[in-house]
Order: structure tokens, then C-alpha cells, then sequence
């Protein structure tokens, strides 16, 4: 009996990765088989390095969206953090202060809005939603009196060449493995640890994860925390990406973190997610935009395909569960 199930538990597919997760790895194959067919420059060395350097801000700030979106909440002020920082690490490095200053700073100056973000939605009672829209305005309008319309480009060679340059013999940049690193430890907290466990419950319902003792407030506010701090940190490492730091940097990158985290299958009511489903939506809408970029596609028309995406990562599920529910109601009926 023994030898006759494990064949059968070896077969198994992980938890998390259920019909969606398989859905977005097919879409990904599908996109670079066809990316790599249409274009010969796609699938080389140069375009993957290339195209993993110019997306390290987007993929870190996609880690804190999900955990976010997860426990219920949302942040749409993540690329004006990713600015504000930026302005106030590349005005610290204009006063003559030291790199390692400015970067801790702007890291910081990012740290302290995704704070106070946290601070109205949790204390306060505000809704994530219009609270982060007023931020949004908020912290961009700080980056442009700091800075204008000019731009501060004699940034530190360090910074520059982390954030552009790759491992020697891969094509992994340096930067790339903070995202890495981030990426695994958060995936294996949510789905492994016990904060996983909290942020799950209380998306699902914050009442009643309150009433079995969780810490909802601190969790909460821990989470925006932590999206505006990854947000500083991207903004700085994007700024070293293109050697200069504007008040405009970052503009409108928060619709497509949200973007990828709604398609990787994030409920966009919370309790549900799968860090497996966000990670290939990452991939999916990275090789559609580095396709459309190399067919010289409009940005509108980029915009386009990942907002039918998402538009399709809402609509299929909830389609999908009117069936279900149809199909149980007939069901229920015959019996």
C-alpha cells in the first residue's frame, strides 16, 4: 500500500501553485516564444541584462505591493515615495555630504511616508485607497519644490555602477540580487511563516483576526512601512540606473505594480495570494514591455496591454466563481 500512494504524492503540485499560477507560466512561455520569434535581438545576452537593470525598481517594489494588497490595503503612492527619496538623496549629495549619508536619508525620507501613510489608514481610520491618492500628489508635489524641473547628475560612481553593471560571467546585475534576495524571504514568509499566516487572516478579515488576538494595527502599519522603505530603496537604485535623479522619476510605475500584483492572482480584497503567481506576472508584463520596446511600441499601447491584463485578472476569477456558484446552484437542485 505504501509503495502504491507515494508515486501519487510525488505528482502533486505544490499549494501554491494552483490553475492561475499555471495559467501565467504558460502566458510567459507563450510571450517569449513569440518575443524571441519576432525579434532576433529578444532573447540575447544583452537585452536580459539590459532589460533586468531597467526593471530592478519596478520588481522591488512589486514584494511590499503584495504583502499589502494581501492583508487588505493598498498603496498608491509608492512611485512618488520612489521619487521624494530620490530628490532628497540627489539634494543631500548636491550639499556635500557623504554617499553613504544620502542614500540613508533618502531610504529614510521614504521609510517615514510609507509610515505616515500607515499612521492615517491604521490610526486614523481612513480608507488605504484615498488616503494613498492624497499622498500621492502629496509626497510628488514635495519632490518637485525640492527639485523643479532640474536634474542632479553627478552621482557617485559606486551607485552607478551597482545599479548598472552585472556579476562578472552572469547576467545578473548587482542590484538585481537585492530583489532576489527580497523576493525569496518574503515568499517564504507568506507562505511558510508565521506572519504569512497573520497577513493572510487578517485580509481575510480583519475583525475576526483581531479578536483572535493578532496585532492588526502594528502588522498594518508594519506594511506600509515596509512598502515605503523598498520604495526609497528603488528610487535610489533607479536613479543610479540612469545616472541622474528628477522630481518626475518613478512617475506613474504605481499603476504597474499594482498592475503585476493583481494579475499574479492577489485578490483585490485581500486574503488571497500566491507569491509564485506575482512573481511570473512580474516576468510576463517585464518581457511584454521589453517587446514592445524593442518594436518600438508607443507607451500608450504599453499601458494598454498591461491595463487589459489586469482587466482580465479581475474578470476571469470573478467569471470564474458566477460559474461555480451556477453550477453548484443546478446541482443543489437535481439533488
Amino acid at each position: 500500500m505504501t509503495d502504491s500512494t507515494t508515486p501519487s504524492r510525488n505528482l502533486r503540485l505544490p499549494a501554491w501553485l494552483g490553475p492561475w499560477e499555471l495559467m501565467l507560466a504558460a502566458l510567459v512561455v507563450l510571450a517569449f516564444v513569440l518575443a524571441s520569434v519576432t525579434n532576433p535581438y529578444f532573447a540575447t545576452a544583452d537585452n536580459f541584462a539590459i532589460t533586468a537593470i531597467g526593471a530592478l525598481g519596478l520588481c522591488l517594489m512589486v514584494v511590499p505591493m503584495a504583502w499589502l494588497m494581501v492583508a487588505g490595503e493598498i498603496d498608491l503612492s509608492v512611485a512618488s515615495i520612489f521619487g521624494l527619496s530620490a530628490a532628497i538623496f540627489g539634494l543631500t549629495l548636491r550639499a556635500g555630504l557623504p554617499a553613504w549619508f544620502a542614500i540613508i536619508l533618502g531610504v529614510l525620507a521614504g521609510a517615514v511616508a510609507g509610515l505616515v501613510n500607515g499612521l492615517l489608514v491604521v490610526d486614523i481610520g481612513l480608507p488605504s485607497l484615498i488616503v494613498t491618492i492624497g499622498t500621492l500628489g502629496l509626497y510628488r508635489g514635495c519632490a518637485y519644490i525640492l527639485l523643479g524641473n532640474e536634474g542632479i547628475s553627478d552621482l557617485p560612481h559606486a551607485l552607478t555602477s551597482f545599479a548598472q553593471d552585472t556579476v562578472p560571467g552572469t547576467l545578473v546585475p548587482y542590484g538585481f540580487l537585492v530583489f532576489l534576495v527580497l523576493a525569496v524571504v518574503a515568499a517564504v514568509l507568506l507562505h511558510r511563516g508565521a506572519i504569512g499566516r497573520k497577513v493572510l487572516a487578517i485580509g481575510s478579515s480583519a475583525e475576526v483576526a483581531r479578536f483572535s488576538g493578532l496585532a492588526v494595527r502594528r502588522i498594518k502599519r508594519g506594511l506600509f512601512l515596509f512598502s515605503g522603505t523598498v520604495a526609497g530603496v528603488a528610487g535610489i537604485a533607479y536613479s543610479g540606473y540612469i545616472s541622474t535623479v528628477r522630481a518626475t522619476n518613478g512617475t506613474g510605475l504605481e499603476l504597474v505594480v499594482i498592475g503585476i500584483v493583481l494579475i499574479g492572482g492577489v485578490s483585490m480584497y485581500g486574503g488571497r495570494g500566491s507569491f509564485a503567481g506575482v512573481l511570473l506576472a512580474l516576468v510576463l508584463v517585464t518581457i511584454l514591455t521589453s517587446w514592445m520596446t524593442l518594436d518600438d511600441a508607443e507607451t500608450a499601447v504599453q499601458y494598454m496591454v498591461t491595463g487589459l491584463l489586469m482587466v482580465g485578472a479581475v474578470v476571469i476569477p470573478a467569471l470564474a466563481a458566477r460559474i461555480r456558484a451556477a453550477r453548484g446552484r443546478r446541482t443543489g437542485g437535481r439533488s
